[in-house]
């Protein structure tokens, strides 16, 4: 069926009125949305340096941490100086200095864990701090000392 002149025209008409009505409804959300932005989105430049803070996440490598066995608890350290002034102590030490300072253990619950006196458990933990700071203080020329 063909269409004549006047029905083509009416049309192209009702055809030209939906187009602008769609472009219309189109750009209305659009401003919509670019008002939401505005709302919802700030600059970086405008956040805080405690907000910054919490924009980045430090990624953890097990390669990179070192993991202590004592009393059947697992200890993880990720400082290599201190993991290696851990490990020049004897076992009993480091695993004082462990339930001590990473485990939160009293002196009483450690000397009840290995079967020792409080005050050796006591006296232990000190001389394995000073045996520590020696192995990790650093030099006026930068060297560790020995």
């Amino acid at each position: 069926m063909e269409l004549t002149p006047s029905q083509k025209k009416t049309v192209r008409h009702q055809f030209d009125s939906l187009c602008r009505k769609i472009l219309r409804d189109e750009a209305r959300d659009y401003l919509r949305h670019i008002a939401w932005r505005a709302d919802h989105e700030v600059s970086l430049s405008e956040l805080s340096e405690e907000q910054m803070t919490h924009l980045c996440v430090l990624d953890e490598y097990p390669s990179e941490q070192f993991h202590f066995q004592v009393q059947g608890f697992g200890v993880t350290v990720k400082n290599e100086e201190l993991a290696d002034a851990l490990n020049t102590l004897s076992d009993e030490k480091r695993d004082i200095v462990l339930l001590a300072y990473f485990l939160d253990m009293t002196d009483q619950e450690i000397a009840d864990r290995l079967r020792l006196v409080r005050s050796t458990v006591q006296y232990k933990r000190t001389s394995s701090l000073k045996e520590m700071k020696q192995r990790l203080e650093v030099k006026s020329d930068g060297k560790k000392s020995e």
